[in-house]
């Protein structure tokens, strides 16, 4: 992390100090009482895991493929993406990821029928 590298760091959102008495009652504690960090396992048992249970660091929008380090993501992504199969096979047709795609068809803002926006 002095690096600057954050790849490793969960993400924790924090009220202003008008509206944390009312996020810390929401999250079960009294106002003004201590709270502690959470526990090394508890933080873990957060992270993203792939089907195997092994914590990933993200997956590809176009293939799915799971990634468990930045290593994996960029090696994935160089010289244009050449690794992933699915991006290579799209590129010139004009279609957004597919898992995106998918996505956006479960909570209606595509229709299910396909890609409408195809040029």
């Amino acid at each position: 992390m002095e690096d600057g590298d954050h790849s490793e760091c969960s993400i924790e959102l924090i009220a202003c100090e008008e509206h944390r008495d009312q996020q810390l009652r929401a999250m079960g504690y009294e106002s003004g009482q201590a709270i502690e960090p959470p526990a090394a396992e508890a933080e873990e048992s957060s992270m993203f895991k792939g089907e195997d249970g092994n914590q990933t660091v993200g997956f590809c929008l176009w293939c799915n493929k799971n990634f468990y380090s930045m290593e994996d993501v960029e090696a994935h992504n160089a010289d244009s993406m050449s690794a992933c199969e699915v991006s290579q096979a799209l590129k010139d047709e004009h279609y957004m990821p597919p898992v995106l795609q998918m996505m956006f068809e479960n909570v209606g803002l595509l229709p299910k029928d396909g890609n409408d926006d195809k040029e």
